[in-house]
């Protein structure tokens, strides 16, 4: 695609950045999940330091967009658009931030029962992520590929659902079975939850993208 202006360019770079390290800031949240599952608490302080340290370099990024963006980079229509899919793929990092530090203030025993399916779970939150970078970087380059993308990021919000469910029905039983406490309970919830919420914003993310294509489509 022709580039009528030097800015898109720029911006494009950044974009493709900022959804590196953004997708980077979900394999270090399984590196804190997996410390998480082992009890090693000075293991996970560690990496939820360098979550958190990710998750700046991504807003950095993004604001360097947004300057890119109010010095006239992309026609108007555009614009506003690019700046809501950038807060929307920033979100992503955020509430990775917010489900390690939870990790980290819970300093729960991890019970052994449900560990495969959080494991299942950050699989998918992985690949669902990895998707929507996909589909981002393509989007300037082959809106097609961008759209078909997308698609595939509601697919797998799909299948990390029904993770999920999976996972929350197994905590309520450790609770009826008295296997966990109801602060286990609580915490467990709230991570899970939070887990989902990173899948539920990626795909708001690639939703945008859809919007995108469908503009420049006419």
């Amino acid at each position: 695609m022709v580039k009528l202006f030097g800015r898109e360019s720029q911006v494009e770079k950044h974009g493709k950045n900022h959804v590196k390290i953004v997708f980077e800031s979900i394999i270090k949240l399984k590196e804190v999940m997996n410390c998480f599952y082992m009890g090693n608490f000075a293991e996970l302080d560690k990496k939820v330091i360098e979550l958190s340290n990710l998750e700046h370099q991504a807003d950095i990024i993004r604001r360097n967009m947004e300057l890119e963006y109010y010095h006239g980079a992309f026609l108007p229509f555009d614009r506003e658009d690019r700046i809501v899919l950038a807060e929307l793929v920033d979100s992503v990092s955020d509430m990775a931030e917010a489900t390690g530090f939870s990790i980290c203030l819970s300093r729960l025993e991890f019970p052994i029962k449900g560990q495969g399916d959080f494991e299942r779970f950050m699989e998918i939150i992985i690949e669902t992520v990895s998707v929507l970078r996909e589909c981002i970087e393509q989007l300037d380059v082959d809106m097609g590929n961008s759209i078909a993308k997308a698609h595939e990021v509601e697919d797998l919000e799909d299948k990390a659902d029904e993770i999920e469910r999976k996972i929350l029905k197994t905590i309520y039983q450790l609770y009826k079975e008295e296997k966990i406490d109801i602060l286990t309970l609580i915490e467990l919830k709230s991570i899970a939850t939070k887990l989902g919420k990173i899948v539920d914003r990626a795909e708001n993310a690639s939703d945008r993208a859809l919007i995108i294509a469908a503009k420049r489509r006419g």
